[in-house]
């Protein structure tokens, strides 16, 4: 049976991280903070290193949803009824409060979609007019002037990518500099190349989900600005961390014109719907995105109908997510608490003892690894290890949550990992025959605050572990290439699938 003991613990005999006492108070209240999971080893500690992907469940949010909110739920639409009304005015009380917690402006507004940002991005390009149905391109002749024009970043997520490219609009991609950061200088050539459009946007992430690297957005937004663009910025992955200012007072032609958020990402956030803040001047639609109950004043039997003025009401039509919105005021109100100063000043520390430590284990790689100045997200590859292996080993072994694949970023993974054209076509050749042997891909370790100087030392010296005994460890497992995933010998049926079965006994 597997232990930990043969693993080299390293040189360090104690490491401080900054602000231990403050977020040792949240660490406790977090669902699952002590959970075990079974494994082909035995019963492993649960220890979760995927914030990137989602936050955890914070037991002073569900049991105030529980207690306080829950014996006042009621549909929303009136302020006759006591308990409708308390709904109500709780509803609109989140989407302010959210609105400040950004710095939303006066002319700003708040439409909360979906479960994430993805959602967001699309409801946005639908108010922007910038989509049609597939079965109708054909019909469509749109003048190259009055076709939008989108720069988006290497760095992007697809869902700040692949969205865009199904639109009328033309995109473009900001380069990365020699640093493998945003060229500036390149989205300059790109503004005068594109002088002539009558819109020009530029959609870009707060920070990559990959490399945890933040892309100079306020930069990019006084550029727009000056050359009568917009910019919007998807904040899904930096949401939970950094202050959001959508009009920072000392850079007055810096404001953001929308922003999209993953509020589930946040601590305490599992459960909410995905967030578009916006300027209401970008409105462009003559009728709701989704036309229904609450977005109209009157109807008759022939045909007639009216619908709201103010967007908020008319873009929220039925039933709205009441109770998902809520709980995201309440993850928004938590992350303040946090204190993002705070935040950003342990996960650098956080993420310095990463680098250290990683750097030294032979045969092991961190992307972008030349930038240490990052959220904390860390992906790396080991010569020779399958990547999704590398996130079972350190499952089945440790305990440990990381996340294996592209990180749904394949445009940055491209020159992240060197792919030029030629071995691209290779391997979504290969793909396209479901094949998924190639497909390239790196472990993601991504870190939150409340992680202990404990965790950090476990999870390296399990990292260490794995890459200097990964080919012992390989023999006990067996590849599926169409799923591209791993299986320990002895499981018959997937555990995972087993404790999700039981759920619904």
């Amino acid at each position: 049976m597997h232990t930990t003991t043969a693993v080299n613990k390293g040189t360090e005999s104690h490491l401080e991280l900054p602000h231990e006492q403050h977020f040792s108070a949240f660490r406790h209240h977090i669902l699952g903070h002590n959970a075990t999971l079974k494994t082909p080893y035995g019963e492993k500690p649960l220890v979760y290193a995927d914030w990137i992907a989602s936050g955890r469940l914070y037991r002073p949010i569900e049991e105030w949803l529980l207690n306080q909110v829950g014996p006042m739920v009621a549909n929303t639409h009136t302020e006759t009824s006591y308990t409708g009304a308390v709904m109500t005015h709780a509803y609109h009380m989140a989407r302010e409060l959210i609105k400040r917690s950004v710095n939303a402006g006066p002319d700003d507004v708040l439409i909360a979609v979906g479960t994430g940002m993805t959602a967001a991005v699309n409801k946005f390009q639908r108010i922007l007019g910038m989509k049609y149905p597939d079965c109708l391109k054909d019909y469509f002749t749109i003048p190259d002037e009055e076709r939008p024009v989108v720069f988006i970043t290497h760095m992007e997520h697809h869902s700040n990518q692949t969205s865009w490219l199904e639109t009328i609009a033309h995109v473009e991609l900001i380069k990365a500099n020699a640093d493998g950061l945003v060229d500036l200088n390149h989205l300059d050539e790109l503004l005068h190349k594109h002088k002539h459009r009558k819109y020009k946007y530029a959609s870009v992430t707060g920070c990559s989900n990959v490399t945890g690297i933040e892309t100079p957005y306020y930069d990019i937004a006084e550029r727009m600005h000056k050359a009568g663009g917009c910019c919007f910025v998807d904040f899904a992955c930096s949401g939970p961390y950094v202050e959001i200012d959508m009009h920072p007072a000392d850079r007055p032609l810096a404001w953001l014109d929308a922003i999209f958020l993953s509020p589930h990402k946040f601590l305490g956030g599992p459960g909410t719907p995905g967030i578009l803040i916006f300027n209401k001047k970008y409105y462009r639609l003559k009728s709701p995105d989704i036309p229904g109950g609450g977005t109209v004043t009157w109807t008759n039997p022939w045909g007639g109908h009216s619908y709201y003025d103010d967007i908020e009401v008319r873009e929220d039509g039925g039933t709205p997510g009441f109770l998902q919105l809520l709980k995201a005021a309440k993850a928004f109100q938590l992350k303040e608490q946090l204190q993002p100063a705070k935040i950003r000043e342990r996960e650098h520390a956080m993420v310095e003892y990463i680098f250290d430590r990683l750097e030294r284990i032979p045969g092991l790689h961190i992307l972008a690894g030349n930038n240490r100045v990052r959220l904390g997200a860390i992906s790396f590859y080991i010569d020779g290890l399958h990547y999704n292996l590398g996130v079972k080993l350190l499952n089945d072994l440790y305990g440990i949550q990381v996340r294996g694949g592209c990180s749904c970023a394949g445009t940055y993974g491209h020159y992240l990992l060197g792919v030029d054209e030629e071995k691209s076509k290779m391997i979504t050749d290969l793909i396209d025959r479901g094949d998924l042997t190639l497909k390239p891909g790196w472990i993601r370790l991504s870190l939150h605050p409340v992680m202990t100087a404990d965790e950090l030392r476990y999870i390296v010296d399990a990292i260490e572990d794995v890459a200097l005994n990964f080919r012992t460890y390989q023999q006990a497992y067996t590849y599926h290439p169409s799923s591209n995933t791993f299986t320990h010998t002895s499981e018959q049926q997937s555990p995972e699938h087993h404790l999700a079965a039981s759920w619904f006994e």
